[in-house]
């Protein structure tokens, strides 16, 4: 099988053998794929510098089986994201998700457009946690995993902007006392209904639409575990 020029971003990469590396690629036609990159961590390698991490790439492969080789790679013709500090940790986490979500050569074509939107999104918006936050929601909502935002999953009524709702994996939110204290997150009518019109505006709705996703995506998640949350954690003073 020979593949020509498709649009790709390298989620992930490791290092293989002395000079080759193992690429983690999502491209828009094909999926999620893994590629075997010969030689490109060489000193003479004239691909090498290109396959770096939220670049756009044009790339093509052949082979059969699980890993083809990755035989062509060149810049696509787009200007890529300027990500560093919050915005680049925030666009590793993204990276990771995908990797963990995404089954292997399982074409998702509008999550590739999400994707490639979130990045220059990262680059350019004031509020990132707004931008992941969107993204999430979108990401489970594309793989067939949305979220029931506006209806009690117990009662079937609407929900109601004034009241407090437990928030229940592959069920929805249900009314209950907002002091009780569970493992389930627990979010006003208000903030789970301005966040199904993508609405994130004050720091009551951030902080309770973080927990409502953060519990979510573990729950999708299992036992994997997110490496790049490390990254947001603040390093703990050293006592002198």
């Amino acid at each position: 099988m020979r593949v020509e020029t498709q649009i790709a971003y390298i989620l992930h990469k490791r290092a293989f053998r002395d000079s080759s590396q193992i690429l983690d690629v999502f491209t828009r036609e094909y999926g999620r794929i893994s590629l075997m990159s010969r030689g490109s961590r060489g000193a003479k390698s004239k691909t090498g510098g290109m396959l770096q991490i939220f670049r756009p790439l044009l790339m093509g492969w052949q082979g059969r089986g699980e890993m083809p080789f990755l035989n062509s790679v060149e810049m696509a013709d787009i200007k890529a994201p300027v990500l560093s500090g919050k915005s680049q940790m925030s666009a590793m986490y993204i990276n990771e998700l995908l990797v963990y979500l995404l089954h292997k050569n399982d074409v998702h074509e509008e999550i590739f457009d999400q994707y490639h939107a979130c990045l220059y999104a990262l680059n350019e918006s004031n509020n990132i946690e707004i931008v992941l936050r969107l993204f999430e929601k979108e990401l489970l909502q594309l793989l067939g995993f949305g979220l029931n935002l506006m209806v009690d999953a117990d009662s079937g009524d609407s929900v109601c902007e004034n009241s407090y709702y437990a928030y229940h994996f592959e069920h929805g939110p249900v009314l209950c006392d907002k002091n009780r204290q569970i493992k389930n997150p627990i979010l006003s009518g208000f903030s789970l209904m301005a966040f199904e019109q993508n609405k994130i505006e004050s720091q009551q709705h951030r902080s309770e639409i973080k927990q409502l996703m953060r519990y979510v995506l573990a729950c999708h998640l299992g036992h994997k575990k997110l490496k790049s949350r490390e990254l947001f954690r603040k390093p703990k003073s050293r006592s002198t």
